[in-house]
């Protein structure tokens, strides 16, 4: 296991909390801005924009 891999293995919690947290803080944004939100519906859209942008910076 090289040095860049303990490091991320380290970091893996972190990068998977601030995942989630950026998803509820859409979702948080949604919810009052949308007073008729409905959160599966928005939860799903938030996490196709995520993966989204995941793809486009694998392509990068």
């Amino acid at each position: 296991m090289t040095a860049q891999d303990k490091e991320l293995e380290q970091l893996h919690d972190t990068i998977v909390d601030d995942v989630k947290d950026l998803l509820d803080k859409y979702m948080t944004i949604v919810g009052w801005d949308v007073p008729e939100n409905d959160e599966d519906e928005a939860k799903k859209k938030i996490l196709a924009i995520i993966k989204d942008t995941i793809e486009k910076i694998e392509k990068e």
